[in-house]
């Protein structure tokens, strides 16, 4: 059953990849618009191009959410969901809000988030089943993001500790391998060439 579960889960991880690559390229793709609307702001006149230079902004915040938007799908972290927010909102607020009480709900929002980001999404996100993330994840970033204590002088990056306790463990590194270090379990979810490149840390319990 856990065979079947981590197939599925690197099944999914394949797709989100290959959706981000997508996403990539319809940035490249929509960024070529960005020679057109400097061209026409050269070549109009006020008060026409105000409203270019309106639809310029917003065209890049698009695709500034859209690069993030990538981000989210290769990182799996909340940080990176929280980042596509304040990006959307941030659009919203600057592009398209026109009476006063639009932008104080904007603010209200991202205030929110912020708040959000401080107090809430650490210790409650990954105490279930986990998160998954990149192998070049820092290891204080991990214990940020799920609220772990694992040592910070063992190894510097996620992947690192993962072949640090491998090596001294003398375990064989292969996709599926848990491995359990302070509070936390540690899966090897995804590796290309040899090179990890996705782990999935779980939050153990005080009983495991």
């Amino acid at each position: 059953m856990k065979r079947v579960s981590s197939n599925i889960s690197k099944a999914v991880l394949g797709l989100e990849t290959v959706l981000a690559v997508f996403i990539i390229f319809s940035v490249i793709i929509g960024s070529i618009d960005l020679i057109s609307y400097v061209k026409n702001i050269y070549i109009n006149s006020p008060p026409f191009t105000y409203d270019l230079f309106q639809s310029l902004l917003g065209h890049v915040l698009l695709l500034v959410i859209g690069l993030e938007l990538s981000l989210m799908l290769i990182r799996h972290t909340p940080g990176s969901v929280i980042e596509v927010l304040l990006f959307a909102i941030a659009r919203k607020i600057l592009i398209y809000s026109t009476y006063t009480y639009e932008y104080l709900i904007g603010i209200a929002a991202l205030a929110g988030i912020f708040a959000i980001r401080r107090f809430l999404f650490v210790p409650k996100i990954s105490e279930i089943e986990g998160i998954i993330l990149s192998a070049a994840t820092p290891i204080k970033d991990v214990n940020r993001i799920i609220g772990s204590h694992i040592p910070e002088d063992i190894a510097r990056t996620l992947g690192g500790l993962v072949i640090t306790l491998a090596e001294e463990l003398k375990e064989e590194l292969a996709v599926g391998k848990s491995l359990k270090i302070a509070d936390v379990s540690l899966e090897i979810m995804t590796s290309k060439d040899g090179v990890i490149e996705k782990v999935r840390v779980e939050k153990l319990n005080p009983q495991s």
